[in-house]
């Protein structure tokens, strides 16, 4: 009968540590916030990683083509011809300021001239390159001369064309101006 008071305490033992758990207080629900990052941050919720595609910044002299380059005392003397208006050229003196703005940061010459490649950079701090373009160095063919001593072609319908000849009375007596050709003197430009 010993065996019996001790499984009978036992079970008392236990209703009474029971009894105090149920003597406190009624469970409460848990906050929803409690759960958020469950679908914040699941992985079937996460929006995919969105790739950033770097944006190539445009050109800022993508207006203007390389007329010339020439290594110089102190850096690079540039010229640039704006595209649009080709009367408007831009020269950069190595240390002179500009109306545009334009620095010379480096020049990088090819096998030939038509190879070469400026870096520029403008007032709010831009870097551009500009290069030769084909279009904007070709010369123009000069419009060839009639032949001296030649009577010139007349098409049909047009007029022959007059010579005029100077008259006698503005031609000087004198033989020797006569026979003598006149020679012209063309002032050389100045040196810079």
């Amino acid at each position: 009968m010993k065996a019996i008071p001790s499984i009978f305490s036992l079970a008392v033992l236990c209703l009474m540590c029971g009894a105090g758990e149920g003597h406190g207080d009624v469970p409460k629900k848990p906050v929803l916030s409690r759960y958020s990052e469950l679908w914040t941050n699941s992985a079937f919720t996460i929006p995919p990683v969105k790739e950033v595609v770097e944006v190539e910044e445009d050109n800022p002299l993508d207006e203007y083509t390389l007329a010339g380059t020439c290594e110089v005392e102190g850096g690079w003397f540039v010229v640039l011809i704006n595209k649009k208006e080709r009367d408007k050229r831009i020269r950069l003196h190595p240390g002179e300021k500009n109306d545009e703005g334009f620095e010379v940061v480096k020049v990088e010459r090819g096998a030939s001239y038509m190879d070469t490649r400026v870096e520029i950079k403008n007032r709010s701090g831009k870097i551009g390159s500009v290069e030769y373009d084909k279009k904007f160095i070709v010369l123009k063919k000069a419009t060839p001369r009639a032949p001296v001593g030649k009577k010139p072609v007349v098409k049909p319908g047009q007029k022959p064309p007059t010579s005029r000849a100077p008259t006698p009375s503005a031609r000087p007596s004198s033989s020797s101006s006569a026979s003598k050709p006149r020679v012209r003197r063309i002032p050389s430009p100045p040196k810079r």
